[in-house]
């Protein structure tokens, strides 16, 4: 199947590309680093198993597929992310991605400043903007394609993408979105660090 839950990977695919042109750490030649320098630093993010329960468990008539994830370092960038995906044979398709990375902030200022663009439009637009309590976001809609997204940024840290394929505008994506504890997603703010407990898990 199609995997239209692609706009905020691009986004994300770009911020790793900028953090990984820097030029940033290197060493005189001939001059030892520090030991502090060379010590493997403590992973800042959550792990996976730790966004899971946040997926939703079911969703009325579709059925559950595999789960994904995996959590690990790219270069300087550390991401995790769970993801879970439901069917309808091949008519409908709901998607839940949940994502915590460094560059949670970046992909943050992101999403606020496309919520914001999108403030004036009315509520009835299947394009406007979330503002909820625990999360703030924009949404996407292609009528020709039947193709629905909305990019959540929850407790100013976690990316939450919920995309459908198969339902008319985006009702399902904002129900689903609004089906996810986001209070319980906010508060998982863990102190950054802990076991470095890099690992994946593929979907497929």
């Amino acid at each position: 199947m199609r995997d239209y839950s692609s706009s905020w990977r691009l986004l994300l695919l770009a911020l790793v590309a900028g953090t990984a042109c820097t030029d940033g750490g290197k060493t005189t030649p001939g001059v030892s680093e520090p030991a502090s320098a060379t010590a493997p630093a403590r992973f800042p993010c959550v792990h996976f198993e730790e966004l899971r329960p946040f997926l939703p468990e079911k969703l009325e008539g579709l059925i559950r597929g595999r789960d994904g994830g995996s959590t690990g370092r790219y270069g300087d960038v550390s991401v995790s992310e769970a993801e879970r995906n439901f069917t309808r044979g091949e008519e409908r398709e709901v998607k839940v991605r949940i994502v915590d990375t460094s560059l949670g902030t970046k992909l943050g200022q992101a999403i606020k400043a496309a919520a914001d663009e999108s403030r004036n439009r009315a509520q009835s637009d299947p394009t406007a903007p979330i503002f909820w309590k625990d999360a703030v976001g924009f949404v996407r809609y292609d009528e020709t394609t039947g193709l629905a997204e909305a990019s959540l940024l929850v407790g100013n840290r976690y990316v939450v993408a919920v995309s459908s394929r198969g339902f008319p505008g985006t009702v399902e994506v904002r129900r689903v979105a609004r089906g996810i504890d986001l209070e319980g997603l906010a508060r998982l703010h863990q102190a950054p660090g802990g076991p470095d407990r890099q690992g994946k898990e593929h979907p497929w």
